[in-house]
């Protein structure tokens, strides 16, 4: 039975733990049985496939529990998550030993938590820190990313070594997720961080070829309804598909979009997509369409997700239509379409093949054939020929690439960005209809909910007949609501100024609140902390600062975030106010020189627009 204090510390610490147990008690069929050992200590059995497994020693777990032990000797400023609690001898010892750790308790088979809840007790001064509790893997991913989340130390796991042998797929399942928490995390952080600023900036400096230039899911939306296409990206295997695409491209057999640097390859070979795709925020993304640039190619017209790296669209000769993306902040505020079509946006995703594969989707392309998607390596090429500025992988690369299923059932390496692009296809995939997608990758990772088949077999009995409209891209550029941007304009403006007033508030309180601290005069904070809140309140309704600003610090405003989840489990008063008032304040000092920072480009976007909208001033359209 589970003790007395574990069942009243559950109810308020960990209510749905308590509820999965009830149902645990009321269970009986067990599969443990509690026993005492010789020397007086409990120990555990478990019986499997007829055979009797004791999780702790016989004669003296304790003992036991300190050998296992023994290798965390300095695990001082550490998180640790316990993975398996058997009675949780090994768990004693080491929270006894290290008693201002953050700590973790996970136990994946339900009844093995019952059991360790009737012999410790966790309401006890040495349990103080334990931060997480939970039982079963069906919301592991959740708990233990919110526990990873606000405790940022470094995290070790300790196994009970008994408990891994006897439930070894659980253990495995455990692991993986765990693995794929901390990558996701890493990811999203490092995402966020690189590219945060260039988002907006991009889609300030952009905001003059948006308005200049058809957005194509407006104008476009649904026109090529069960026509094929084509996405080409650069994967090693393109260079055998070429003549293919050429045969295509020659009798008009169906729609060719080259994604990223397949447009290098494909120039290479003197064959001209009918359209290119691009949307990375980087500055580096302008050197895929060097070549294009240095031959004044002027017949290939670019599609571009509006928070492109605005060095991309710099000089380019070709027509550009535009398409809005979810990271542009910029237009989604400003912009309201005249007709009644919605402004579509196309999501973010980690790969530009993934955007167009939305994009066409959008415009009725089907099917839509994708040709060059290795996802993978091939020997050491990651891409096709023709691209001046990709290298071979080193030998340490491919040592350390992830091995992953291709389209013929064999395995091929490649890497955490490839199979994090293809997962975030499959995602988008399922979504289509069925068979709407079709991979004809050789040798390429194999992506699910799509159907191999080989290029020159999809040309033998599906591209019979010619498609393609000459200028088939031609329509007037997008009609965007003057008066909504107007009013936008105006609005904006007088949050801009707001923002300032708001700021320097902030600034003064968190100046008066920190003097407080250092002088332990911890009677007034609470008065100020509302202060402090009304200012953050403010600031978090003001237009400007929420899509410029904040978006430029996302990731520092979710540690912010953290850092008062955190300051809620700190003791010393004095600590738990001075650095949540520094993380408060380093916040806003990077906010306040982001302000600066964009004001000149804020002032040069607002001129544009109103260029924009007094074109049609002569005419009487507008009243401004």
């Amino acid at each position: 039975m589970i003790l007395i204090d574990n069942i009243n510390y559950l109810r308020e610490k960990f209510p749905l733990v308590r509820e999965k147990l009830k149902l645990v008690e009321e269970n009986e069929d067990k599969q443990f049985l509690i026993k005492e050992t010789r020397r007086g200590d409990k120990t555990l059995l478990y019986n499997k496939d007829g055979k009797t497994i004791y999780f702790h020693s016989k004669y003296d777990p304790i003992r036991e529990a300190q050998t296992i032990i023994e290798g965390y000797k300095d695990i001082k400023d550490t998180n640790i998550i316990f993975y398996g609690t058997g009675l949780g001898y090994h768990i004693d010892l080491l929270v006894k030993e290290n008693p201002n750790n953050n700590f973790y308790i996970f136990e994946p088979i339900e009844e093995l938590m019952e059991k360790f809840l009737s012999v410790r007790n966790l309401s006890k001064p040495e349990y103080k820190e334990l931060r997480g509790l939970s039982i079963g893997l069906d919301n592991i991913q959740i708990e233990i990313g919110n526990f990873l989340e606000i405790n940022r130390k470094e995290t070790i796991i300790i196994e009970l070594p008994i408990h891994k042998q006897a439930f070894e797929e659980e253990f495995k399942r455990f692991n993986k997720t765990f693995l794929d928490i901390i990558k996701s995390n890493r990811s999203s952080i490092a995402t966020n961080y690189s590219f945060q600023r260039r988002w907006i900036i991009n889609s300030m400096i952009n905001f003059k070829e948006v308005l200049s230039t058809p957005n194509i899911l407006i104008e476009k939306k649904g026109e090529f309804k069960n026509k094929p296409a084509i996405i080409v990206a650069a994967g090693p295997s393109l260079n055998e598909e070429i003549e293919s695409i050429r045969y295509i491209k020659e009798k008009g057999l169906a729609y060719i979009f080259s994604v990223g640097s397949a447009i290098n390859t494909l120039i290479h070979h003197n064959i001209y997509p009918h359209a290119a795709t691009t949307y990375d925020p980087t500055e580096l993304n302008q050197k895929v369409f060097d070549k294009v640039k240095e031959k004044g190619i002027s017949d290939i017209p670019m599609i571009f997700g509006s928070s492109v790296g605005y060095e991309t669209l710099e000089n380019y000769l070709g027509k550009k239509y535009h398409m809005i993306t979810s990271q542009d902040k910029i237009a989604n505020y400003y912009l309201e379409s005249n007709s009644d079509m919605e402004v579509n946006i196309v999501l973010d995703a980690p790969s530009i093949a993934v955007v167009t594969l939305q994009l066409l989707a959008n415009l009725g392309f089907s099917p839509i054939i994708l040709v060059g998607q290795n996802l993978g390596y091939v020997g050491k090429a990651q891409h096709s020929e023709g691209i001046h500025y990709s290298n071979e992988l080193t030998d340490e690369e491919v040592e350390k690439a992830l091995w992953v299923e291709d389209v013929y059932g064999n395995q091929i390496r490649t890497d955490d960005g490839f199979n994090s692009m293809r997962v975030q296809m499959e995602l988008y995939i399922t979504s289509m209809e069925k068979g709407r997608v079709i991979n004809t990758t050789k040798g390429g990772a194999k992506i699910q909910g799509t159907e191999f088949i080989e290029l020159k077999d999809i040309i033998d009995k599906h591209l019979q007949e010619a498609v393609v409209i000459d200028n088939w891209l031609d329509g007037d550029k997008t009609n965007y609501n003057k008066e909504q941007l107007k009013n936008k304009v105006e609005s904006m403006d007088l949050a801009f100024e707001d923002s300032y007033r708001w700021i320097k508030d902030y600034n003064t309180n968190l100046h008066k609140m920190l003097e407080l601290v250092r002088n332990r005069n911890f009677k007034q904070l609470d008065i100020m902390y509302n202060k402090l809140d009304i200012s953050i309140t403010a600031l978090e309704s003001n237009d400007f600062f929420t899509t410029f600003i904040l978006q430029m610090n996302r990731v520092q405003h979710k540690l912010l975030a953290d850092a008062v989840k955190i300051s809620k489990m700190e003791k010393d008063i004095y600590k738990k106010h001075m650095d949540l008032l520094n993380n408060y304040k380093g916040f806003i000092d990077k906010c306040s020189l982001d302000i600066e920072l964009i004001k000149p480009i804020y002032e040069k976007m607002k001129y544009n627009i109103l260029e924009y909208i007094n074109q049609d001033i002569k005419e009487g359209e507008i009243d401004v």
